[in-house]
C-alpha cells in the first residue's frame, strides 16, 4: 500500500504527535507565506521554495474539552505552478488539500482551500515540517506568551 501524501512530507510525525491525526487545517490561519529562490537546489538552479507558518488548533474530546493550538511551519521545496490570490489580514481556511501530483516532477499538489483571504494552489517536489509549536489562542508561542503575562 502506498503511503498517503502526508506521510511523505518529511518530519509530518511532529504534527501528527501534536493532534493524534494529520489534520485537514479546518480554520486554520496562515500567518505567513513566504515565496523564496534564493537557496540553491544544485549547482546553478535555484530552489524555488514556499513557507508557510499556519495557526492551527483543533476541539479536544477529552472530559473538560480544550483548544489544543499549534504554529506549524511547513516548507515546500522546488515549487512549480504556483497561483495564489486575496491573501490579507486574515487568511483563514477551510482545508489545507495535500494530495499527490500529477504534474511531472512533483509530488505533491498542495491547495488552499479559503474561508476566507488566501486561496491557490501549487506544485512541489518535496516537503517537510520546520516545527510544530504549542501556542495560545492568538497564535502566540506559549513560552513567549506566558512570559508576557508574566510581566
Amino acid at each position: 500500500m502506498s503511503p498517503l501524501p502526508y506521510q511523505r512530507v518529511e518530519g509530518h510525525e511532529g504534527v501528527v504527535n501534536a493532534f493524534g491525526y494529520w489534520p485537514r487545517f479546518h480554520d486554520a490561519e496562515v500567518c505567513s507565506l513566504i515565496l523564496d529562490r534564493n537557496t540553491p537546489l544544485c549547482e546553478g538552479v535555484a530552489d524555488a521554495r514556499i513557507e508557510l507558518c499556519i495557526h492551527a488548533f483543533e476541539w479536544t474530546s477529552e472530559e473538560k474539552p480544550r483548544f489544543n493550538h499549534h504554529l506549524v511551519r511547513l516548507r515546500f521545496h522546488d515549487v512549480r505552478e504556483v497561483k495564489l490570490e486575496g491573501f490579507n489580514h486574515q487568511n483563514a481556511l477551510l482545508e489545507l488539500r495535500l494530495e499527490e501530483a500529477t504534474l511531472l516532477d512533483c509530488a505533491f499538489r498542495v491547495t488552499f482551500i479559503p474561508a476566507h483571504g488566501l486561496s491557490g494552489s501549487f506544485g512541489a517536489a518535496t516537503a517537510q515540517v520546520l516545527s510544530v509549536v504549542p501556542c495560545d489562542e492568538k497564535g502566540q508561542p506559549r513560552q513567549e506568551a506566558e512570559q508576557a503575562h508574566a510581566a
